[in-house]
């Protein structure tokens, strides 16, 4: 489905990067939520803005607004060294233009499964994917409650030799289920397994339907209701069955089938806030010709199927959507074959039950899958990938178009660019706001309606070491021999004081005070773990980092590395960067930072440093790129320049005597002259400070503080 992209190229340590995936095809739930004025759609998309690395390779999985409108996005990334891929989130806060930390929910062995990404009305979004080996496949679910940091552990729901086609479905009831179809055999069988609110646990799962069944769809009313419905391979051909568990019962209803043998297919299945609940499939029906756009709909309340409808001028269709609007009225969204490829759509009076005229939204040729969502004031939003008539066969944009009041906009190219690959998602809030992620060839982009039409203004600069309070002071963190984290603050004094507590960490971990790596105007924190994963903890602006922050993985191998050392930006690129020393060969390694928030390593820039103590220096020359201090093991004080091209200099001595720190730190500048300082701990627990002269040297040491022994280290 997806061209065939660059391959990056292994590197000492894995810097995790992004796969490519198609968007689904399962219906959208629509949330029960009170009916608000609709926004206007032909107003103007915020300015388009790159929402992963240039350097990943990515692809998006599907984006949602939950009630509270909570925007949360999913997409894959490749890693480049085992071509794996990593399933990633990220929210976007209600009325923000901005984008908060990727985390990681899960690295998928083997191929793309089966993602879904549900919306809940009490402000939570669930996603449930497969995990498969050669081996066996674990069904697996995570959950974002309201007003959350970060997402739930993954829960197990099931295990089997094989599990595909999963369909995942919830309601403003707190009613989820889930559905899969496992082979057994020469049978297919559907399993479900359901959960009660976003913190109950799952069912055991259970058959659901004993053989033939395929392509399951599942929605669940605003009253808990659940509908499933499948295709069913029988001795005439094909249909479709459906089977319903009415709120509050023990068991399912008996199967029936909507379609007529042999005139069924893969069916698209959705539930409106109304509890109106409609079908549709693509079907070859009798003395027709062309597979024709055939759908069902159940009124709320009512346990029968309505008549059969066949959408006009639907031929040789790719259905894509069935959206339940908050008065009943159905929408589809298909891709007509038939001629041009075009993006078509039709929708359903629930008070005449007669259908609208076929709309053509795109004319173009539109060869990739497509998105379609409805909000709760019945704003349909639809985005898909054309082929670019101005550029070269093959390179594709990103379009959208919106029914607002009723009335279709005109299409919207969003795409800045033509590329090989634009295939997206779209969202619409409870508002009628819409949010849009696509791809333009291996980088996501991202824009919206009812945000600024202009960037976002950037966040002001962290100042250096600042990561408790925001007042412009660097802190130290000191380690205590439990695993605590103590960040002592410094102050107008010149000195550090008030310590605050980080939480406990394993004394194992590795904990490096960073700059801001994902600009959000705080600085960030790295941490190594025992088992050689590396994380950026991202606390919220003036409050101290703890276990808990929010994180995001940077890779794994990191155990082949010690003396990490931060001293800020070594490439000029205003992302802070890192080095570190390869332990087998004393090497020295640097590590850029990237604007979506991590770190790629650029190569080697130094040899024979296995002797010596590292540490990042700030800026000792005032030219604004990062330098490094080394340390000798007859106690003299090197220093080296960063030279701003992603390399240092030859080394100067600038000291003798440093044998007697246990540990010495680049504070930054803790003297407010506007140069960068050194704090040192004695083995005997006195801290000094030697302050800068901004021309690459340091001052005498001024003791400010006595005590320090029972720390274990200070960073």
């Amino acid at each position: 489905m997806r061209k065939s992209s660059r391959f990056i190229t292994a590197a000492l340590v894995p810097t995790l990067t992004l796969g490519v995936v198609g968007l689904g095809t399962t219906a959208t739930t629509v949330l029960a939520t009170a009916s608000v004025a609709a926004a206007d759609q032909s107003g103007p998309w915020s300015v388009p803005t790159a929402f992963t690395d240039a350097a990943d390779i990515a692809e998006v999985v599907d984006v949602q607004t939950t009630t509270d409108g909570t925007t949360v996005a999913v997409w894959y990334r490749t890693i480049a060294t085992t071509r794996q891929l990593e399933l990633r989130v990220a929210v976007r806060s209600a009325g923000s233009a901005v984008w908060g930390p990727a985390q990681v929910l899960d690295t998928l062995p083997e191929g793309r499964e089966s993602v879904s990404l549900v919306p809940s009305s009490d402000g939570s979004a669930t996603v449930t994917w497969v995990n498969a080996t050669e081996s066996s496949s674990t069904l697996r679910t995570a959950t974002l409650a309201k007003g959350a940091a970060s997402w739930s552990a993954p829960v197990g729901i099931a295990t089997a030799a094989a599990i595909g086609e999963v369909a995942f479905a919830g309601s403003p009831s707190g009613t989820s289920v889930a559905v899969w179809r496992k082979s057994e055999g020469r049978n297919s069988l559907l399993y479900v397994s359901e959960r009660s609110g976003t913190n109950g646990a799952w069912s055991a799962p259970a058959v659901l339907v004993a053989a033939d069944a395929y392509w399951p769809q599942a929605a669940v009313a605003a009253d808990g209701t659940i509908t499933v419905a499948w295709a069913h391979n029988v001795a005439e051909g094909t249909t479709v069955n459906t089977v319903t568990k009415a709120a509050g019962a023990t068991g399912w209803a008996a199967p029936s089938a909507v379609s007529a043998p042999n005139e069924g297919g893969a069916p698209v299945l959705s539930s409106g806030p109304d509890g109106t609940t409609a079908v549709a499939w693509v079907a070859h029906l009798e003395g027709a010709g062309e597979p024709d756009v055939v759908s069902a709909v159940r009124p709320a309340g009512s346990g029968q199927w309505g008549a059969l409808h066949t959408i006009p001028s639907a031929s040789s269709a790719q259905l894509g959507s069935t959206l339940v609007g908050p008065n009943g009225d159905v929408t589809l969204v298909w891709i007509d074959y038939s001629d041009t490829f075009g993006v078509r759509t039709a929708t359903r009076s629930a008070a005449t039950d007669t259908w609208s005229a076929v709309k053509t939204l795109s004319s173009g040729y539109v060869p990739e899958q497509f998105d379609a969502n409805i909000g709760a004031d019945g704003t349909v939003q639809v985005g898909w990938a054309q082929d670019d008539a101005t550029a070269e066969e093959g390179s594709r944009v990103f379009f959208t178009a919106a029914r607002d009041n009723g009335v279709w906009t005109t299409a919207t190219q969003l795409s800045k660019a033509p590329s090989g690959y634009a295939a997206g998602a779209v969202s619409v809030a409870p508002d009628g706001n819409a949010t849009a992620v696509w791809a333009q060839d291996d980088q996501l982009w991202t824009a919206g309606t009812g945000l600024p039409t202009t960037p976002p203004p950037t966040p002001a600069p962290a100042a250096r070491r600042d990561y408790v309070g925001a007042d412009g002071f660097p802190d130290l963190y000191a380690r205590t021999s439990t695993g605590g984290l103590l960040i002592y603050k410094g102050n107008a004094s010149q000195t550090v004081s008030a310590k605050i507590e980080g939480g406990t960490w394993p004394t194992t971990s590795t904990l490096v005070p960073f700059g801001d790596l994902n600009g959000d105007g705080c600085n960030d924190t790295l941490v190594r773990d025992s088992g050689g994963q590396m994380h950026r903890h991202t606390a919220q602006c003036g409050f101290p980092v703890t276990p808990e922050s929010p994180s995001l993985s940077l890779g794994s191998g990191w155990n082949a590395f010690d003396g990490f050392a931060y001293s800020g930006d070594f490439n000029r690129d205003g992302i802070p960067d890192l080095i570190a020393r390869q332990i087998s060969s004393g090497d020295l390694y640097l590590f850029t930072g990237t604007k979506t928030g991590t770190l790629t390593r650029v190569g080697r820039v130094g040899t024979s440093w296995k002797s010596l103590t590292i540490v990042g220096a700030g800026d000792l020359n005032g030219d604004k790129v990062g330098d490094i201090l080394a340390r000798t093991t007859t106690g003299d004080l090197y220093r080296y320049y960063g030279s701003g091209t992603g390399t240092i200099g030859s080394g100067a001595k600038i000291g003798s005597g440093w044998g007697g720190m246990a540990d010495f730190v680049g504070i930054g500048d803790l003297t407010g002259d506007g140069k960068d300082d050194i704090l040192g701990r004695t083995t005997t627990g006195d801290l000094y400070r030697y302050a800068g002269n901004g021309t690459g040297g340091v001052g005498s040491g001024v003791k400010i503080g006595t005590g320090w022994k029972a720390i274990t280290s200070v960073s």
